[in-house]
């Protein structure tokens, strides 16, 4: 979880069955293409998924969406979190049942967001937490049929999760709508990295002037903006170096310089080595 550009290759042990519990009492700052529910087991831990920083006490919990860029640390000596990170492959079953097309369609379709935080006192979280609770035991002990009994207990999360948002939406029409302030940019940079944006630009997504939106900017990535296109950048330009033959002049372009003696320059201040040496690994 210390790489500089931020996207962290999360260890899942089995890929057939993508999924794997951390033990820890912090984490820096990072994002993955995965699900994770962040499980608190004992003591405080401020937690960060985006823009938003949370006090969390035990039992209590937080969702990340893929790609949201999340952190958290323990407030307390004896703090504990789980961070249980998933891929969605455990969630679809193809369409050959109704449960997909209703529940997960309109999520994964970024049809509707789900809540981040997730307090003691809201109406599921005490159910929510013997679920984790019993994933997290399963998953420990890996006795035979733990995978169908890790399975149930995440389509129960689920079930529950989104029960309780559409009672939240009935009663609070404008719920579906709440939206976190660099949420959207942040997802259209990761989606867009090899355009040119500028500060102004980007300023008017999050409705804010281009000063304060660099200082918000800068306090929840740790980065400027163009410092943070230049990690989604070279990070895309590593894999390219690796799973394809394309040339580095071609690969410099691909993801957005238009100088290929910049890019070896800004590729090597990042990977602190050139991209022929990456290219030849």
């Amino acid at each position: 979880m210390t790489r500089s550009d931020l996207k962290e290759a999360t260890y899942i042990p089995d890929k057939t069955f993508p999924i794997n519990i951390f033990f820890i009492n912090k984490f820096p700052l990072h994002w993955h293409n995965h699900m994770e529910w962040i499980f608190i087991k004992e003591g405080k831990v401020k937690v960060q998924i985006d823009d938003t920083f949370v006090h969390l006490e035990k039992g209590e919990l937080a969702f990340v969406n893929p790609k949201q860029l999340h952190a958290a640390e323990g407030l307390t000596d004896h703090a504990e979190i789980a961070a249980i990170v998933f891929n969605d492959a455990l969630l679809r079953n193809t369409g050959l049942d109704c449960t997909e097309r209703l529940y997960l369609y309109p999520y994964f379709n970024n049809e509707l967001k789900l809540q981040n935080f997730l307090r003691k006192e809201e109406v599921y979280t005490n159910e929510l937490s013997r679920s984790i609770s019993c994933l997290i035991t399963e998953f420990e002990k890996s006795e035979v049929g733990y995978e169908l009994l890790v399975k149930a207990e995440l389509f129960r999360i689920f079930g529950l999760i989104f029960r309780y948002y559409h009672q939240l939406k009935e009663q609070s029409p404008s719920f579906s709508k709440k939206s976190y302030h660099l949420t959207g940019l942040l997802k259209f940079l990761r989606e867009h990295y090899n355009q040119e944006i500028s500060i102004e630009e980007a300023a008017r997504m999050v409705n804010l002037s281009p000063n304060h939106f660099c200082k918000i900017f800068k306090k929840i990535t740790g980065k400027t903006l163009i410092e943070y296109l230049h990690l989604l950048r070279i990070n895309e330009a590593e894999k390219m170096l690796v799973d394809t033959d394309a040339s580095i002049t071609e690969i410099a372009g691909n993801v957005g310089f238009s100088s290929i003696t910049y890019f070896g320059r800004v590729f090597k201040k990042i990977k602190n080595v050139p991209p022929s040496v990456i290219r030849k690994k």
